[in-house]
């Protein structure tokens, strides 16, 4: 059991202990706790303080989600990179405006390469 020097009640370790153990059930976005983490939560302030700041972060993501702002759009790539920063792991990310652009384009040029295509072929056969 980890033991910070800080905390002389050994109840306050035993409780911090908890709340760790079950800090990523917390976050689970399901919002269903297993009976160990219920009972817990039941009885720490902590960790239902926790539980509020996440739903309150899930509710506004959920009203960013309802504006089209490229701004907003950016946002889930701003997010993600901070994510792959803090994790140490190294992934290059191309943003979302970025990649509908770049697929917008190669669409436009198949649909252009197609017609040209079937332009030869109806002259080619008549």
């Amino acid at each position: 059991m980890p033991v910070d020097p800080t905390i002389d009640d050994p109840e306050r370790i035993t409780l911090l202990d908890q709340c760790a153990r079950f800090n990523d059930e917390l976050a689970a976005d399901d919002g269903v706790l297993s009976g160990d983490a219920a009972a817990h939560v039941a009885q720490c302030l902590r960790c239902q303080a926790e539980i509020a700041n996440y739903k309150r972060m899930r509710r506004v993501m959920r009203s960013l989600a309802d504006h089209d702002d490229v701004v907003v759009s950016d946002l889930e790539h701003r997010i993600l990179v901070a994510l792959d920063v803090a994790d140490g792991t190294s992934s290059t990310r191309v943003p979302a405006v970025t990649a509908a652009t770049i697929g917008g384009v190669a669409a436009a040029a198949g649909v252009i390469a197609l017609a040209i295509r079937h332009r030869r072929v109806v002259r080619l056969a008549g």
